[in-house]
């Protein structure tokens, strides 16, 4: 009579033993499922950042000259916009990288504009667009203004250029309607005397402001 009693005994456990094997084969699963999908957000949400001395890349892209492969990428830059980025729009909504800009004032976080692995420039702002800077040379203003333009070609599109320095680097800047060209010429004066200013200095930025 004890036999039957036994042999369903050793059946309960062996039925106990399999649904545990089961319970930590899954839960084993889970958690590499889990893993494997933290990895890939990991993976995808990381940005490179991007640390750009603004000097070198300014004097480097206004030494290069545009060839007949750039001619498929002439973005042009409009009064409020250019490649498609426009003031006042949320930075969330373009896919910019962002990175740090070192300057002679300092060291500031930014949102560079890429294009396959060229730098277009960047953006400035906490959540929306309030300034757009352009360092390539590709694109042109409606007046036919880029990263180059000699200060005499400005002179010709503008006869009247209004012209300021700045304490800030002593930079100086040709302002017209909702753009800023930065000159490669220095000086502190705000209400600066244009005539001083040679023809053959050439814009090395143009702001979108």
């Amino acid at each position: 009579m004890d036999k039957p009693c036994t042999y369903k005994g050793q059946r309960m456990r062996k039925v106990c033993f399999f649904i545990l094997l089961l319970a930590l084969a899954i839960s084993c699963q889970s958690k590499n499922t889990t893993k494997e999908k933290s990895n890939s957000t990991v993976s995808n949400d990381t940005v490179p950042n991007h640390t750009l001395n603004e000097e070198n890349v300014i004097f480097e892209e206004i030494e290069e000259e545009i060839v007949e492969d750039d001619m498929d990428f002439m973005p042009p830059i409009e009064e409020q916009s250019y490649y498609g980025i426009e003031i006042g729009k949320p930075i969330k909504d373009y896919e910019l990288h962002s990175g740090t800009l070192k300057t002679g004032e300092g060291e500031f976080q930014v949102h560079y504009m890429f294009y396959k692995k060229d730098t277009l420039g960047y953006v400035s702002g906490e959540d929306l667009i309030e300034t757009i800077h352009i360092w390539d040379r590709r694109g042109a203003t409606n007046e036919g203004v880029r990263v180059g333009t000699t200060f005499g070609e400005i002179k010709d599109l503008f006869p009247l250029p209004k012209v300021h320095g700045s304490e800030m680097e002593s930079r100086v800047h040709v302002f017209h309607k909702k753009h800023m060209y930065r000159l490669d010429y220095y000086n502190l004066e705000y209400e600066l005397d244009h005539s001083r200013i040679p023809d053959s200095v050439r814009v090395t930025e143009i702001i979108i402001h």
